[in-house]
């Protein structure tokens, strides 16, 4: 049967089969494992809680560097991993406050329940890495990642749609006036306009397409690297967009928001890279790091009173004397790790349900349940406020240590074949989704029960690809020529 071709439609790029895919090699994880190891034995009851995670911190810190180097040696585009996004967003997580002094950890912890807390912290990096080489399928893309018949020039598009789309509920709060909106984001998080309430309604469903903010921070990557393909009109539009969604991540003072928007903006910049050198795969990557540590830093000051106000009241010179905290998750994980099974039982399937269910609005579903039974928060005594654990502390109070180890296996198989995935894909929206792919690992690390919500966008731009190409503003039976054999 033959297939029309349409010359108004530029003809996309073919997978390139014999391009090497971006995999771990087997020397960056002996070193990483053996590092883990060395780690595990060197830590005992009777050192202080703050010595203990501070002596794991530097050796993981070290095995990680020495791994990468391993990596890397297979070329740059070797790192470009979800796996390794995993592992880096696990250490930022759990261990990179530690490389700086933290005496205030001491109360939260006992030595005992630190030294539990890092060995679990320690087998789920290891179980990480381990998984990341189980390969159950081979390294081929499913048709439902096939994008070849999208040529790039339909990202413009598509970035106008997510952004349309993300800030709609935003902007119709304020009667889309663009000077409300930095008023309020300017203002303390929890009163901007178009905050939702704990268990949302129809509004809140709109509010959720906020989550196609996500696509635009790897989309900029990508027309970056392709610019001569749009006129300079586009280009600063683009821009435009990207540094207020920067901003907007920033000022909302949700770190893990703002941090995998970096992420995946380095992840679709770093994919559609034609020829990495130092220069330009060094100096993004050290913007990049110092923006985190300084959003890392000032986001928990601010987020409560607001940027405007943290500023005038002197409390960012303060802020900037202060230690580097991240969120204290090891103190969580010991918490729980502490209280399961002793004080409550394992949640199994229940915790499950809360992750499958979660991405159903309750609009939609009425009766959805609100949460767990025994949430993080009553374990540890916080009232007010949420606290996170990391996917890890959730695993064990899912099943304990064998959940640690499963789920953990299983994460990092997906990384690893979610990786594998770009060898064929050269088409810019394909990236896309596969950077999006980034942003998933990255936020689930800190929880796995957003790892289905974090999954829509995903879906969704492949459903607007395979059910509604002509929304793209492409055609859906454009065709091109095999190469020849």
């Amino acid at each position: 049967m033959n297939t029309p071709k349409n010359s108004q439609y530029p003809q996309p790029n073919l997978p390139n089969l014999n391009k090497a895919s971006a995999q771990a090699t087997s020397a960056g994880t002996s070193v990483f494992i053996s590092g883990l190891i060395f780690a595990f034995i060197s830590i005992n009851a009777e050192m202080t809680p703050t010595f203990m995670a501070s002596q794991v911190a530097i050796i993981v810190a070290v095995s990680i560097a020495i791994s990468i180097f391993c990596d890397g040696r297979k070329g740059l585009k070797n790192l470009f991993r979800a796996d390794l996004v995993c592992i880096l967003s696990l250490y930022f997580l759990s261990l990179v406050e530690f490389l700086y002094p933290q005496p205030d950890f001491n109360q939260f912890l006992t030595s005992e329940q630190t030294l539990a807390a890092l060995k679990v912290l320690l087998i789920g990096f290891a179980s990480l890495a381990i998984g990341r080489h189980i390969n159950i399928s081979k390294a081929k893309t499913p048709r439902w990642l096939d994008f070849s018949n999208i040529p790039n020039t339909v990202l413009f598009r598509l970035l106008i749609i997510c952004a349309i789309l993300a800030y709609f509920n935003m902007l119709s709060s304020v009667n889309f006036n663009p000077m409300r909106v930095f008023e309020a984001l300017l203002g303390p998080r929890f009163a901007v306009p178009w905050g939702r309430g704990r268990l949302g309604d129809w509004r809140a469903l709109i509010s959720e397409w906020n989550i196609l903010a996500n696509a635009i921070p790897p989309l900029t990557g990508i027309i970056l690297n392709n610019r001569r393909l749009f006129p300079s009109w586009q280009i600063y539009l683009v821009i435009s967009i990207f540094v207020f969604t920067i901003f907007e991540g920033f000022a909302s003072g949700t770190r893990n928001v703002f941090c995998s928007y970096v992420a995946t903006f380095l992840a679709g910049y770093f994919l559609t890279l034609k020829r990495p050198t130092f220069f330009n795969v060094a100096i993004p990557i050290g913007i990049a790091g110092y923006s985190i540590l300084f959003a890392t830093h000032h986001m928990l000051g601010f987020r409560d009173i607001g940027i405007l106000n943290y500023l005038a009241s002197g409390k960012f010179n303060e802020q900037a004397q202060e230690t580097l905290k991240v969120d204290f998750n090891l103190a969580a994980m010991g918490l729980l790790i502490d209280a399961f099974p002793k004080n409550h039982d394992f949640l199994g399937l229940e915790l499950i349900v809360v992750f499958l269910t979660k991405p159903i609005p309750r609009v939609l579903w009425h009766d959805k349940p609100e949460g767990l039974s025994v949430s993080i928060e009553d374990v540890v005594g916080a009232e007010g406020w949420t606290v996170s654990s990391t996917y890890l502390g959730e695993c064990y109070m899912l099943g304990g240590i064998f959940a640690v180890i499963a789920i953990s296996l299983l994460l990092g198989m997906l990384a690893s074949w979610w990786s594998r995935t770009v060898k064929f894909e050269t088409s810019g929206y394909g990236i896309v989704v596969n950077a999006l792919g980034f942003f998933t690992a990255a936020i689930s690390m800190r929880s796995l029960i957003v790892f289905t919500t974090s999954m829509l966008p995903v879906i969704g731009l492949i459903f607007l690809a395979k059910q509604l190409p002509g929304f793209l503003g492409i055609n859906k039976n454009v065709a091109y020529d095999p190469p020849p054999k």
